[in-house]
């Protein structure tokens, strides 16, 4: 299901150079590839942070939601 990323190390001479770099990869993937990267993270963070509170509540008071 999950494929493996390419390792790579890349030496950048600036942080605009840098963030030029990672911009133009996400520009040269898909939508649906950013959504499974996306999916991956969460799964992955629900892995390292799981939920303990199973019965989550929104209350609203004076207009404003909180939890």
């Amino acid at each position: 299901m999950f494929s493996k990323m390419e390792k790579k190390i890349k030496i950048f001479k600036s942080f605009e150079e840098q963030e030029e770099y990672h911009l133009s990869e996400m520009r040269s993937t898909t939508v649906k590839e950013r959504f499974m990267n996306l999916y991956r993270m969460q799964m992955l963070s629900k892995v390292f942070n799981p939920v303990t509170d199973k019965s989550r509540k929104i209350i609203i008071q004076h207009g404003h939601s909180a939890r």
